[in-house]
């Protein structure tokens, strides 16, 4: 199952564009095992209520400048793929000196485990966090580029149980483990 939507040539380009200066990074877009795609929650829903923060309130200069998401098929290792997040962060993410902050970290795994999440529900069906829990290995260390990365560990019933990271191409910096629910979509629209 999948609902990514793929970048146009000219998007790829310009996310490429962002992350040229950092080799491990760059090389993920000539990587012929991943596919690049658009990450949903970057971008303001239509109706002007969804996905705000991620799309519009983090989407600067300062705060998130470039993400760039990509889908590595299922191997013997990762039943569900992988999926991977580029993120370019500024300083306007940090909690400490050249340092972006803890609930920032957090969010950035939720997302990546969001994303993990919504690739792996049924079409006409939603995933909402149930549990986070993320261990800090490392600062994360601002302006920089960061690596997220999600899989679904298993699923049981409407539970997708996931994992996932954050590396900056040399070392992880927190893991984080998740539970995520599948509901109806008609839940969300206005029953919580």
């Amino acid at each position: 199952m999948s609902i990514l939507v793929l970048r146009s040539p000219e998007q790829s380009s310009k996310a490429k564009e962002a992350f040229k200066d950092v080799p491990w990074a760059l090389e993920m877009f000539d990587d012929p095992t991943l596919s690049s795609f658009a990450n949903e929650s970057r971008t303001v829903k239509p109706e002007g209520n969804a996905d705000t923060f991620v799309g519009k309130t983090l989407a600067t200069e300062d705060t998130i400048k470039a993400w760039q998401s990509f889908k590595k098929l299922p191997d013997s290792t990762y039943k569900h793929g992988q999926f991977l997040s580029l993120l370019s962060i500024g300083s306007g993410v940090n909690g400490h000196i050249n340092t972006s902050h803890g609930g920032f970290v957090s969010l950035m795994l939720d997302e990546a485990l969001g994303l993990a999440a919504e690739n792996s529900r049924p079409l006409d069906k939603i995933t909402m966090t149930a549990y986070l829990k993320v261990d800090y290995k490392k600062p994360v260390t601002t302006p920089s580029i960061v690596l997220c990365r999600a899989w679904v560990e298993k699923t049981e019933g409407k539970k997708l149980f996931l994992r996932g990271t954050v590396e900056n191409g040399e070392e992880v910096l927190s893991i984080a483990e998740g539970l995520f629910i599948v509901m109806p979509r008609k839940i969300l629209r206005g029953n919580l």
